[in-house]
């Protein structure tokens, strides 16, 4: 089993709706690119993911699609709700 650590994540908007963006892939902390399937793959697997920003981390789970109701983004990718902001996948800084 192994630990990865993601600082930067990759978003894309789709065509159907621009300001609705998601997080279509992850960058660890050795400059690796990682697309969400191959992140859920991995969990699945028995891998760790987590955020790690300046010490801190938070657990990246996955969920089956994205959690707007209308949309069906999947896999999608997330921290647990207890992350701090600087932590939480969504506002990591764009790589």
């Amino acid at each position: 089993m192994a630990t990865y650590n993601v600082t930067k994540v990759r978003k894309e908007a789709p065509a159907l709706n621009p300001s609705h963006e998601h997080i279509v892939g992850v960058l660890t902390d050795d400059g690796a690119f990682h697309t969400n399937r191959e992140v859920a793959a991995s969990i699945e697997a028995g891998d760790t993911w987590q955020t790690l920003v300046e010490g801190e981390s938070a657990p990246i789970g996955v969920d089956p699609h994205c959690r707007h109701k209308w949309c069906m983004h999947a896999p999608y990718l997330s921290t647990t709700p207890s992350a701090t902001l600087a932590t939480d996948l969504e506002k990591l800084p764009r790589g």
